[in-house]
């Protein structure tokens, strides 16, 4: 089972994303935390707004979520403290569990 993570916030007037991303960056790491490939984007319409999506690695199901949100907990906390005056509460923040991968410049199967 391969999850994901995704949040979508917006950057507070005056707030650019190299300011924002300065106080995102983790202060540690946790060895073998599953979120090996951490993607963000800024949307082409409203370069404020910004997706954070975190491609959970390994064979990981929702059992898995609560010990390894309680593993990184102290981390995540010390990270919303340095951006909370510079984002929005987050619009969207769950994990989601991948049901299709597709490459669509090929066909598609059912």
């Amino acid at each position: 089972m391969q999850l994901i993570s995704v949040m979508v916030r917006r950057l507070n007037e005056g707030v650019d994303y190299q300011e924002f991303r300065r106080g995102w960056i983790p202060d540690e790491t946790v060895p073998g935390d599953p979120r090996t490939r951490v993607i963000t984007a800024a949307a082409l319409g409203d370069p404020r707004e910004i997706v954070t999506i975190a491609l959970i690695e390994g064979d990981h199901g929702p059992e898995d979520v609560q010990a390894w949100l309680e593993r990184v907990g102290p981390i995540e906390e010390r990270r919303f403290e340095r951006i909370k005056d510079l984002v929005g509460p987050p619009t969207v923040n769950a994990v989601y569990q991948v049901l299709a991968e597709d490459d669509l410049s090929r066909p598609v199967a059912e």
